[in-house]
């Protein structure tokens, strides 16, 4: 597959594939936003397509290889011509093609991609939050929730790249001062967005009334946090019911209904046992969180001493006549 040569060519002499390895769905915010996008800037980012024939007119009809998003989303914006790179495939290599072009392709990170927005605004000082978002074909609170995510620890900043944490629940999270972040990690993990959002929702509200009243707000609370075990954990239990004979006993079940609704328990990771576990690991995060924020402080401490012992000597070599 080589590269010949870059065109603008007419979107009416370009052929979608047959098959395409993402189809496009138009109804998702994010092609909504890419027809925007084109239809404020133009295609960026030129699509590549091979040469099929020539017209009877003259013309040349050429097949899509790669692009298939912004060929679609330039027709919807009215575009008439697309710039596309003409490369050389033969029939049997389009599938080929197709995935190499797709597999090589790097998506920006969430906080990667907040860090960007905040360089293009550092570095146009005039330019409004509002003023970057219509650029963007975004809205302005859309612009304030990605640059939101500039305040979470570098360590969740991670897990939301690493798509451990959604978009959403890390929106939710920023709200939170970076030493409160650490408590809720395991539930912007686990919780539904709608769920989470009013949980810290609340403790916003509670550190907020709290610095209103000059007072320090009360540590936040353990909460366990349902999620759905495994499939595989449910069959294994369902052909070996290990854990029903011993929750049953130790719960002192005495209907069917209570053992049933332990049950249901037992699946979301909420029966005695389980919560028991989640709140030996959650002991043991604070323990390790209050061990960190220790060595820090103390290594704080050590480097004013040193400062503070750097800075006397330079003053006492300054006194010691030469």
């Amino acid at each position: 597959m080589a590269q010949t040569e870059l065109l603008h060519i007419p979107v009416v002499q370009i052929l979608e594939p047959d098959q395409a390895l993402r189809k496009v769905d138009k109804e998702t915010e994010e092609f909504q936003g890419l027809v925007e996008s084109i239809r404020m800037k133009g295609v960026m980012n030129p699509i590549n397509v091979r040469k099929l024939k020539m017209n009877e007119d003259g013309s040349a009809l050429y097949g899509l290889v790669d692009g298939l998003q912004r060929l679609t989303a330039s027709k919807y914006a009215g575009l008439e011509t697309i710039p596309a790179q003409v490369i050389s495939v033969e029939d049997g290599e389009l599938i080929e093609a197709q995935i190499l072009a797709n597999i090589h392709k790097i998506e920006t990170k969430p906080v990667e991609y907040s860090r960007g927005l905040l360089k293009v605004l550092e570095n146009n000082p005039l330019m409004t939050r509002s003023e970057l978002a219509g650029r963007l074909a975004k809205t302005p609170s859309w612009i304030g929730e990605r640059l939101g995510l500039l305040k979470l620890t570098e360590n969740i900043g991670q897990l939301v790249d690493a798509d451990q944490i959604g978009l959403s629940n890390a929106y939710a999270l920023a709200k939170l001062p970076p030493e409160e972040q650490t408590e809720f990690v395991d539930r912007a993990i686990a919780m539904p967005p709608q769920q989470f959002a009013a949980t810290v929702n609340g403790r916003v509200k509670e550190l907020r009334d709290a610095k209103r009243q000059g007072r320090d707000a009360a540590p936040a609370t353990f909460q366990p946090i349902a999620l759905i075990r495994s499939r595989a954990e449910m069959i294994a239990e369902m052909s070996n019911p290990a854990a029903a004979s011993y929750l049953t006993e130790q719960c002192g079940v005495k209907s069917v209904s209570e053992a049933f609704t332990l049950g249901v328990k037992w699946c979301i990771n909420l029966d005695p046992q389980s919560v028991e576990i989640q709140r030996a690991k959650d002991e043991e995060r604070r323990t390790e969180l209050a061990r960190k924020k220790e060595a820090n402080a103390l290594e704080r401490r050590k480097k004013k001493a040193e400062d503070a012992a750097k800075k006397a000597a330079e003053l006492q070599a300054e006194l010691v006549p030469t």
